[in-house]
C-alpha cells in the first residue's frame, strides 16, 4: 500500500519538478541577458563610447561578453578588446533564438555578418552603420517536457523588458 501511495506522488511530483526546472532556467537566462544589456548601455553612457554585447562563441547560448571593441571587427576578442563583462555558457536545454524561428537574432547583415548588441554613447542601441538595431529574443528552455518560453523586447531607447512566453514586441 505504501509503495502505490509513493509511487502516485512521484507520478504526480515528477512532471512539476520538470516545469519548475524549466521555469527556473529560462528565468536565469532570461535575467543575467537583461542584466547585460543594461550594463552594456550603462557603461556605453559612462565612457560616452560604444559598448558591445555579443556572444563569446557562434550563438548566444555559448555566453556573452559586454566590451569595447578595440579592433573594431563586432566580435568579442579576449586579447586586444577592452572586457567589462563574461558570462559563462548556457545549460544544453536553454537556447536563445529570434522569434521569427531558427538562427540568431539581432544580426547586422553587413559583411560579415555579425551577431551583437551595440550601444552608441547616447545609450541607444545601434548597429555599427549607426542604424537603429532593436528587436527581441526568445529565450527557451526544454527540460524533460516542459518548455519555458521568455521574450526580451528591446526597444528602440535602449530600454528592455521580459515577457512570458511569446510576444511581439
Amino acid at each position: 500500500m505504501v509503495i502505490a501511495i509513493v509511487g502516485i506522488l512521484v507520478s504526480v511530483a515528477v512532471p512539476s519538478i520538470a516545469r519548475f526546472v524549466s521555469n527556473h532556467r529560462a528565468s536565469t537566462a532570461a535575467n543575467d541577458l537583461v542584466h547585460a544589456i543594461a550594463l552594456a548601455r550603462s557603461e556605453a553612457l559612462k565612457r560616452n563610447r560604444r559598448v558591445y554585447l555579443a556572444p563569446r562563441g557562434a550563438r548566444w547560448r555559448d555566453g556573452w561578453a559586454v566590451f569595447v571593441d578595440r579592433n573594431d571587427n563586432r566580435t568579442y576578442d579576449a586579447g586586444p578588446d577592452e572586457t567589462i563583462a563574461l558570462h559563462d555558457a548556457l545549460p544544453n536545454s536553454v537556447d536563445i533564438t529570434k522569434p521569427t524561428g531558427s538562427g540568431e537574432p539581432l544580426v547586422d547583415n553587413t559583411s560579415p555578418r555579425r551577431i551583437y548588441i551595440l550601444f552608441d554613447g547616447s545609450g541607444y542601441p545601434r548597429q555599427r552603420s549607426g542604424a537603429l538595431h532593436f528587436g527581441s529574443l526568445l529565450v527557451v528552455d526544454r527540460t524533460g517536457d516542459a518548455t519555458t518560453v521568455r521574450t526580451l523586447c528591446i526597444g528602440s531607447y535602449g530600454r528592455v523588458r521580459v515577457v512570458i512566453d511569446r510576444a511581439t514586441c
